[in-house]
């Protein structure tokens, strides 16, 4: 399923399909999205080392940070927020510069199989007890990161990664 020009608010399905999404190592403290902070122990997502900032996924520059996003579905209204991801450096050092400054690094939501997706888009999960950034959402999907320099994919499932060349 497609979610319609109306429900994605002018984004794109790549950048509107984060918002909602599980963290990694990372949480909201309260409602705004500037209250983003590490997990106790938090560790960089890309290479292990402890992490220094929470990247806002999509980035605050596509559309994350202060922006929330509306999701109309026919099960309701949802407000979603960026997803976090614990990262190494600030948004021009270590892990972090590679989502912003080098490009290297990008994050994408796949769902084990479509019709998960389309229950997403239609408020099937939200509806039913699934709250947004829930971990349960790890049951029906994951993320992956793709480096761009190592031609590798790592691929997140609640707690675990696996790396993929």
């Amino acid at each position: 399923m497609t979610p319609s020009m109306r429900q994605l608010s002018g984004l794109s399905v790549e950048v509107a399909s984060k918002f909602g999404m599980p963290h990694i190592h990372c949480h909201y403290r309260f409602d705004d999205t500037d209250s983003n902070r590490l997990d106790d122990g938090a560790r960089c997502a890309i290479c292990g080392r402890v992490a220094t900032n929470s990247h806002h996924e999509p980035p605050k520059g596509l559309g994350g940070g202060n922006r929330q996003f509306a999701l109309q579905t026919p099960m309701g209204l949802f407000i979603l927020k960026p997803a976090l991801i614990a990262l190494c450096g600030s948004g021009t050092t270590g892990c972090h510069n590679g989502f912003h400054g080098g490009a290297r690094f990008s994050a994408q939501w796949v769902w084990e199989r479509p019709e998960y997706g389309e229950m997403w888009w239609q408020g099937y999960w939200l509806s039913h007890g699934i709250a947004p950034h829930d971990n349960a959402l790890y049951e029906m999907g994951h993320w992956e990161i793709s480096d761009v320099k190592k031609k590798t994919i790592i691929t997140y499932r609640g707690s675990r990664s696996v790396m993929f060349k």
